[in-house]
């Protein structure tokens, strides 16, 4: 049992950091900001809006590593994974994937976040059975936009709870805010998989439009936003600082190395892009702590 429960951590295992984390990340920064969105913070439902997260994790990894060029990539950049470290074969993890699809569907419904669900679900689809991830950078970047608007307004949803609608008002234009900074900048995950990228045909931003005006981009993109994102939700000049402080030690490091790439870099420029989009996912709560006296882990007034 522990050797199947370990493998199907494995299949998501690479992408909590990048998705896991940032979606209940999005949701706490939200429901605890009722200054800002008009959202109650639920502490009960926090397990369960982690467990969907991660729970659509998997239908999505399952769906996306499944197939022979998926496995024949991940053996070049993630070889642990289930499937080229032959934990799994391809027919049971195609039995996996039917098992999970009621009680993904289930979970959702269950949870109020059946729309979301579906959502990802069709994404998932184009993404992983019909060839949209093989198009060119751009349109991947807009996939992967729409998918983690799924992902932040599931997790949302669900800790918030069916009562309330995560689509409307300052939260939807917050929720729209958040898709297009990963529209612009999601491409940083791509230059530290271009060998296996590469070896499947698939394009990338840096293909379309070459490596350094790529890098440049999210030099761009992150300054761009750093301002953008405070003005947007009505933010104070500290949470401004501090957005363009991270946002500088970002694009220094990419522009230091804009002309000496390396895998290590690489993994390290993605980091720092995380690093800097958990600090704009954070921004309304520190905001919050801010001006109202703090959340209620430091005695608010929650």
């Amino acid at each position: 049992m522990l050797y199947h429960a370990y493998t199907l951590w494995l299949f998501t295992y690479s992408s909590h950091k990048d998705t896991v984390y940032p979606s209940v990340a999005f949701a706490l920064s939200t429901a605890l900001s009722p200054s800002i969105f008009p959202f109650t913070f639920t502490p009960p439902r926090l397990p369960l809006s982690i467990l969907w997260t991660w729970l659509a994790l998997l239908f999505f990894s399952l769906h996306n590593q499944h197939a022979p060029a998926s496995v024949l990539e991940d053996a070049i950049n993630k070889p642990w994974r289930p499937l080229p470290s032959k934990r799994i074969t391809t027919r049971q993890t195609h039995a996996v994937l039917a098992a999970v699809y009621p009680v993904w569907l289930g979970f959702s419904l269950h949870l109020g976040a059946i729309k979301q669900c579906l959502g990802l679900t069709v994404l998932t689809w184009y993404y992983c059975e019909f060839g949209g991830g093989e198009q060119g950078g751009f349109a991947r970047n807009a996939l992967n936009a729409l998918g983690y608007s799924c992902f932040f307004a599931g997790a949302l949803q669900v800790l918030v709870g069916p009562a309330d609608d995560v689509y409307t008002g300052k939260a939807l234009g917050w929720l729209v805010v958040v898709s297009l900074i990963v529209f612009s900048m999601i491409h940083a995950q791509d230059f530290r998989d271009e060998e296996g990228d590469g070896l499947r045909g698939r394009t990338s931003v840096a293909t379309a439009v070459g490596d350094r005006a790529a890098r440049w981009m999210i030099v761009a993109a992150a300054g761009f936003w750093s301002v953008v994102v405070p003005a947007v939700l009505g933010l104070g000049v500290v949470v401004t600082v501090l957005l363009g402080g991270v946002a500088a030690v970002l694009s220094g490091y990419i522009l230091r190395h804009l002309g000496s790439r390396t895998l290590e870099r690489d993994v390290v420029l993605y980091k720092l892009f995380l690093l800097w989009f958990i600090f704009v996912i954070f921004s309304p709560l520190i905001q919050t702590s801010l001006t109202v006296g703090g959340p209620w882990w430091f005695g608010g007034y929650y």
